[in-house]
């Protein structure tokens, strides 16, 4: 039962329209459960205007006031939520890429080379000696000479070469909790640290109400 104003439980039952639809919001689809969070919290509540439009004035401005900061709030802890960084605080991803190649090439040549020279003469009857200019010449008599002339040359040349490339690359990442903590000890920071925004901006709203009981 009111007292001295109204409470939000009487502006309901009789469907006033708070209006609470053009404050700003980080995700539209959140807005019905924050205003439902509002208006259940105070619902028993009084306002603190002398009439209902009045109130509704005052509450939507001071949503518009309070919700950009609430929204980087909302924002932030979703990110943390989704992206898992509340249980991992190591993101680390080390790469390494390079590129080798190599070339080598070796030649080698040999030559020989030589000459030799034989001579054999037989002569029956011998009369006297024959030099090697007229066995050369073959302008004496002999019953058989025999003139060998050989020479050999061999070269010999070998070349060979070799090319290598290759590509390598190497990645590494690592995720997770490197804190020497337990998960349980982490839900229990998160336990400790995760904010209620709907409550803060709640508590935001309660010098709109009556402070009597």
């Amino acid at each position: 039962m009111s007292k001295y104003t109204i409470t939000i439980k009487n502006l309901i039952d009789n469907n006033f329209n708070f209006q609470m639809t053009h404050y700003p919001i980080f995700d539209e689809n959140y807005r019905n459960t924050l205003n439902s969070n509002i208006l259940n919290h105070y619902y028993e509540n009084e306002i603190g205007f002398e009439t209902a439009p009045l109130f509704r004035f005052y509450l939507n401005q001071r949503l518009n006031e309070i919700m950009p900061k609430y929204n980087q709030l909302y924002l932030a802890q979703k990110n943390l939520i989704d992206n898992n960084l509340l249980l991992s605080n190591t993101n680390l991803t080390e790469g390494l890429q390079g590129t080798n190649s190599t070339t080598s090439s070796s030649t080698s040549q040999s030559t020989n080379s030589g000459s030799s020279n034989s001579k054999n003469l037989f002569q029956d009857t011998p009369q006297g000696n024959i030099s090697s200019q007229d066995i050369d010449a073959q302008n004496v008599y002999a019953t058989n000479i025999t003139l060998d002339h050989n020479s050999t040359s061999n070269s010999i040349s070998d070349s060979s070469s070799a090319t290598g490339s290759g590509t390598n690359s190497y990645l590494k990442t690592i995720t997770g909790n490197n804190g020497g903590k337990y998960n349980i000890d982490l839900l229990n920071d998160i336990k400790n640290n995760l904010m209620n925004i709907d409550l803060m901006i709640i508590d935001e709203l309660n010098d709109l109400f009556m402070g009597i009981y």
